[in-house]
């Protein structure tokens, strides 16, 4: 599966240090591997063309899925199986148990992992809007040391991303809101849900003294790169919601949107129409759950 002609070196480390300095000796050619969900389609349509795969399946390191310090800690091995089915990914956080429970397919379930979601740079990973409207904070570390990023910095392309060479995703983290506050995802696909996102929004919120506050909004599969709506959360910060709130806060969103024309999934009208009647279900449904806190 590597270069017509090359070997493709495949390589097991048993620690983060030793997995760094691999992917760093094998420079372009180097790419490491989790669930394989993203990388193996890609290597098959030749799209990317490595030499050397680094497996991350023995590094513990990157297993985390708790609450520490008041934060939520993901780390880049979790697969979405595993998000859905864990207790400390509700309350608050509930929208990335939304998007990874909103993935149909058992393969990409159970195998696909956090890492593969956020680093691939996809406009349709599900993972994207509620990590974005969640604040999440992006724990790299790679030859130099250790950073951290906002995931909206992170973003760079379609497919593109901040990653210096031989770096990887440790964990992402995502901060306490604090109490009455609620998160929701929800996207649209085609055959009946199994297919990516055509188009997919989130929203996390605050509900105080029957107001919303704190209001953050991102959609995916509708931008170059998942994005936050900040016309959309100016608008809605500090109201108290009702349909015509719900149905303007729709129509930004829509107005937000940058479909590319020749998208296979959807055409950009539809993704604006949709984008509608999906802001005011995941806006509802998050201050459902933050008056539940």
């Amino acid at each position: 599966m590597g270069a017509i002609g090359n070997v493709l070196e495949y390589l097991i480390p048993s620690c983060v240090d030793d997995a760094i300095a691999l992917c760093h000796q094998a420079g372009k050619e180097g790419r490491f591997i989790a669930g394989g969900t993203e990388i193996v389609p890609r290597m098959n349509r030749r799209e990317i063309v490595p030499t050397c795969l680094i497996e991350l399946s023995r590094l513990d390191h990157l297993r985390a899925l708790d609450v520490n310090g008041g934060s939520l800690r993901i780390g880049a091995m979790i697969t979405h199986a595993e998000i859905e089915a864990s207790a400390v990914t509700k309350g608050q956080w509930k929208a990335v148990t939304d998007a990874s429970g909103s993935i149909r397919s058992p393969q990409v379930t159970n195998c696909g992992t956090t890492g593969g979601n956020v680093c691939f740079g996809v406009p349709s990973a599900d993972l994207m809007p509620p990590f974005l409207a969640l604040q999440a904070d992006l724990r790299l570390k790679g030859p130099e040391g250790e950073r951290h990023l906002s995931l909206g910095d992170f973003l760079i392309a379609p497919y593109r991303n901040a990653l210096k060479p031989g770096e990887m995703l440790i964990e992402v983290r995502l901060p306490d809101n604090g109490k009455n506050f609620g998160s929701a995802f929800r996207k649209a696909a085609k055959y009946h849900g199994l297919g990516l996102a055509s188009t997919s929004i989130a929203a996390a919120l605050s509900v105080q003294d029957g107001r919303i506050r704190n209001v953050r909004i991102a959609i995916g599969s509708a931008t170059p790169v998942p994005k936050r709506v900040a016309t959309a959360e100016r608008f809605l910060e500090g109201k108290v919601v009702d349909d015509t709130i719900l149905r303007e806060a729709g129509q930004l969103v829509s107005a937000a949107a940058e479909p590319r024309e020749d998208s296979v999934r959807a055409s950009p009208y539809y993704k604006r129409r949709v984008l509608g009647p999906l802001t005011e279900y995941v806006i509802s449904r998050a201050i459902t759950r933050a008056c539940a806190q």
